[in-house]
């Protein structure tokens, strides 16, 4: 990939609108500039998380395996068994691993952040509710697996049979999912059950057991996909929060460089983003 010319604004101008003019070397000069600055090694997550993110992510690891890790993570979520493995590597050879959340990190991702040893947030950040979602090939998109549990038990419902609006508007939307996918949403959600301890459980400090099962279930719980969990839940669910004010020295850093991957992708649905201070891979979302 050819670099760009460097941009010749300054500090003074807006996160965004500098991100909309940077390039990739100037991203891993940020996150070379954030290693200087706390002695720690900084990879940047972006995307979903699939099992394609595996191999390349593994490179990113080998390349800062004897420091402690900072990962700044923004992703609506994915794959749980992935979420898994990506954890255990971040432990791997080190006892001192954080997540950083800019943003949003929900589903899939808030599982991976609760296997750091605490959870960077600021006013801006965002966890999700731990909630497996099913990746519909027909319509090239995410739908929560518990939504097709429920509906797929309404439909045997008394007052949805005798209500000819609903059978309409269930039927369309199970018009694509059959008994393996409603069998592959029952496993998901049974599964999550059992990857929110084995993950807690890579910690240096683990939970207690009652702590551990307050925690899943308050992530589980949640009435929506979209649901909100900013810093002061967090905190009140005993997740290993840290609030980093945003008029801190290192928070400007971090946020000025996930703008750039918001200027550079948008949203993070369709595409993943894995780099470091010498590695960098990016790539479309295929599933």
């Amino acid at each position: 990939m050819a670099s760009e010319s460097a941009p010749s604004d300054t500090l003074t101008q807006g996160a965004y609108l500098r991100a909309l003019r940077s390039s990739r070397y100037e991203r891993q000069e940020k996150i070379r500039n954030y290693e200087k600055s706390t002695g720690r090694s900084l990879i940047v997550f972006w995307g979903p998380i699939e099992t394609q993110v595996i191999t390349p992510f593994v490179d990113a690891i080998n390349d800062v395996y004897d420091r402690p890790l900072d990962l700044m993570l923004t992703s609506y979520g994915g794959n749980g068994e992935a979420a898994l493995r990506l954890a255990t590597m971040c432990h791997a050879e080190r006892e001192d691993f954080r997540v950083i959340v800019p943003d949003t990190a929900a589903s899939a991702a808030t599982l991976l952040t609760l296997a750091a040893e605490s959870i960077l947030m600021s006013s801006t950040s965002a966890l999700g509710p731990i909630d497996p979602q099913m990746y519909l090939q027909a319509r090239k998109q995410y739908v929560p697996a518990k939504d097709i549990v429920s509906i797929v038990k309404d439909m045997v419902e008394p007052r949805v049979k005798d209500n000819p609006q609903l059978l309409e508007l269930y039927a369309y939307f199970l018009g694509d999912i059959d008994a393996v996918i409603y069998q592959k949403a029952q496993s998901a959600i049974e599964r999550t059950r059992e990857v929110v301890p084995e993950i807690l459980a890579l910690r240096q400090n683990p939970f207690p057991p009652e702590a551990v099962q307050t925690i899943v279930e308050s992530l589980h719980n949640q009435p929506m996909h979209s649901a909100t969990i900013g810093y002061t839940k967090a905190k009140e669910l005993g997740l290993p929060v840290e609030y980093m004010d945003s008029r801190s020295e290192q928070w400007p850093q971090l946020w000025r460089l996930h703008t750039d991957y918001v200027a550079k992708h948008g949203q993070p649905f369709h595409t993943n983003v894995i780099e470091g201070r010498r590695v960098s891979f990016t790539f479309a979302v295929h599933i």
